[in-house]
């Protein structure tokens, strides 16, 4: 049962590290100078850069592990993050810092939204603040305008905040994920991240929950 477990966990890390990277590198690209947002340009540009990857050892295994192509673990490898979630966050923090040198993961189990501002103030009063910002709170209770008002203000424009749609079986679930994507579109440096959910499936027999992209 340890075997299975730690398979989707695995699955569920994956999934995390990979919507992180995707996400990141997706702005990192939209926000190149325009002379190399041209579509052939900037495809002969992806080319080039790819090509001229060397990855380490310590590299290599993590593109092996996490399925990433030699750019997305480079820039997964050189990109500063801070992380912020519920017990998903805290169970995956060894996986997102193999991946993500550079990063700082503040996971807690049971954790509301409505403790995301202070957390952010902690975090940044401490320098630990990071460029890019990934949130994956709401599973356990849904948002409120004020709280995230808050959380905007203290992070302000220079950062990007990456938020994990939620999926929970709870009625909070649409409105959550309704204001994610309703600060998304009003703010240009939030962005949604595809989400995670969990699915039940028998192996050898037994019912365990796993999870998929979706």
């Amino acid at each position: 049962m340890q075997k299975q477990s730690h398979s989707f966990s695995r699955y569920l890390i994956v999934g995390i590290v990979g919507i992180i990277a995707l996400s990141i590198l997706t702005v990192i690209t939209a926000s190149a100078p325009s002379h190399l947002t041209d579509t052939n340009a900037s495809a002969n540009t992806r080319t080039k850069k790819t090509a001229n990857i060397h990855l380490t050892k310590r590299e290599k295994k993590v593109a092996g592990k996490y399925k990433l192509t030699k750019l997305q673990t480079r820039t997964a490898s050189k990109t500063p993050i801070t992380a912020i979630g519920d017990s998903v966050m805290l169970d995956v923090k060894p996986n997102i810092k193999q991946a993500f040198r550079h990063s700082v993961v503040n996971g807690s189990v049971g954790r509301q939204f409505y403790s995301l501002p202070k957390i952010v103030r902690d975090l940044k009063a401490h320098g630990h603040l990071g460029k890019y910002i990934v949130i994956n709170l709401g599973t356990n209770g849904p948002p409120t305008q004020v709280d995230i008002d808050s959380v905007l203000k203290t992070v302000s424009q220079k950062r990007q905040i990456f938020w994990i749609n939620t999926r929970v079986p709870r009625h909070w679930q649409a409105t959550t994920n309704r204001l994610i994507s309703k600060n998304a579109k009003k703010h240009a440096n939030v962005h949604v991240s595809i989400g995670i959910k969990p699915v039940k499936v028998t192996l050898a027999g037994l019912p365990v929950t796993g999870f998929m992209l979706i």
